[in-house]
């Protein structure tokens, strides 16, 4: 693994356990083995670091979404394969949870968090709503409105993460899955095969 890479675990780790505020530039040093001159090499400044850990998230996020979609031939069946990232964000540790906690904190009072925050919403939205719409010209969905359904599936997204933190028990995959299968069945064309 090479430095940043340490560095950016250490970030990810601490940021999860601590928070934004608790965790120094000097911790994550101490934590990856590396020298603050070595932290400012990769990262102009703490926020700097925070942002790009935020952005590597969400991009790797995006780009499962889009690979589920690329292996169907049916957006009806990309959508199911979804509830996939729900199992793979379930089987990582639970300083995921804390991190993605801690970007909506820190993005309460930090206009550019917010801002990176809000553009990936935006960008979910607009890309579920386009699936959406091929879904309606290629016959598996019945005429709705794209951009609510699209609202639906973000905050069912969100929802879903987040009660997994409070509720460590249940069988989040399964809830997942049969709450993805469930809203399916409500827009799916009758004649429409799976």
């Amino acid at each position: 693994m090479d430095t940043k890479e340490r560095i950016i675990l250490a970030g990810e780790e601490l940021f999860s356990q601590r928070g934004y505020d608790a965790t120094s530039v000097s911790l994550i040093c101490e934590r990856a083995g590396v020298s603050k001159g070595a932290f400012f090499h990769y990262f102009s400044s703490k926020e700097e670091f925070f942002l790009e850990i935020l952005d590597r998230w969400l991009s790797d996020l995006s780009q499962k979404i889009e690979s589920y979609f690329k292996e169907q031939d049916k957006v009806i069946n990309g959508l199911l394969r979804t509830t996939i990232i729900f199992e793979d964000i379930f089987k990582e540790s639970k300083e995921k949870f804390y991190l993605f906690l801690e970007f909506l904190r820190k993005g309460i009072s930090d206009e550019r968090i917010l801002k990176k925050l809000g553009d990936y919403f935006k960008r979910y939205k607009e890309y579920f709503s386009l699936l959406i719409e091929r879904g309606k010209r290629e016959g598996s969905f019945k005429d709705i409105d794209s951009e609510v359904l699209s609202s639906l599936i973000i905050s069912y997204s969100i929802g879903i993460i987040l009660q997994q933190i409070f509720d460590k028990d249940s069988d989040w995959g399964r809830i997942s899955r049969e709450g993805v299968n469930l809203i399916i069945s409500s827009i799916k064309k009758e004649d429409s095969k799976l």
